[in-house]
C-alpha cells in the first residue's frame, strides 16, 4: 500500500509527527507541591493506600446499576 502524499510531498504520518512535535509543552505547576509525604513511614503509606482503595471501591459501588434501591 503506497503512502498518499499531500501537496508538500509529506505523508499523513509525517504531517502528524510534525504537528505533535510543534505543539507547546505544558509543564505542571510546582509552586504548591506537597512534599510532606516523602518522609512518611511504611505504616502511614499503607494506611493512606487502604483509605484510597476504600474510596475507589465506594465510588464503583455507587456507579453500579441497581445500587440505589430508592429509584424506580
Amino acid at each position: 500500500m503506497a503512502r498518499q502524499k499531500n501537496m508538500n510531498g509529506e505523508s499523513r504520518v509525517e504531517k502528524l509527527i510534525r504537528f505533535f512535535k510543534n505543539m507547546p509543552a505544558k509543564t505542571p505547576d510546582t509552586s504548591e507541591t506537597d512534599y510532606t509525604g516523602w518522609h512518611q513511614s511504611e505504616e502511614e503509606y499503607q494506611r493512606q493506600q487502604q483509605q484510597w482503595l476504600n474510596q475507589v471501591q465506594e465510588r464503583k459501588k455507587q456507579k453500579r446499576p441497581g445500587h440505589d434501591k430508592t429509584r424506580k
